[in-house]
Parts: C-alpha cells; structure tokens; sequence
C-alpha cells in the first residue's frame, strides 16, 4: 500500500543538519527517510506516554446505572 507524501520546510539548527546528513551518509539512506524514522520514534514515543496518562484517568464522576435511568426517564 502506497503512502502519500506531502513535501514540508523546516527551519533546523544546523548541528541537527549536520548530524542527519552524516546519518544519511552513513546509513547510505536519504535525509527525507532519516527524518521520517525521527519523526516515527517521537510519535511512538508520544502515544505511548498518551497511553499512560489516559490509563491513569479516573471515572469515579460517572453517573451510576440508577443515576442513568433517572435521567433518561425524566426525558
């Protein structure tokens, strides 16, 4: 299954740039896919921590069965 890509700008230190173009070379692998597999990790890395804190949420606020039944009766 094909990806679409959309091509984007970035302004970027150029330390990062250095360091990427060195990855590229070393890798044998272009800039663009160094990137990607950056931006990749960090997504990982941002879902999992998402996860976390989505599994510590607390639903004591909800109302019981009894409470649902009294409003959808009121309805």
């Amino acid at each position: 299954m094909s990806t679409k890509t959309t091509r984007i700008s970035a302004l970027l230190p150029s330390s990062l740039v250095d360091e990427v173009k060195k990855t590229s070379e070393m890798e044998n692998a272009t800039q663009s896919s160094i990137i990607k597999k950056a931006l990749e990790f960090w997504f990982r890395t941002k879902l999992r921590k998402d996860i976390k804190a989505l599994s510590k949420i607390n639903f004591d606020d909800l109302p019981s069965e009894e409470d649902w039944d009294l409003v959808q009766f009121s309805l």
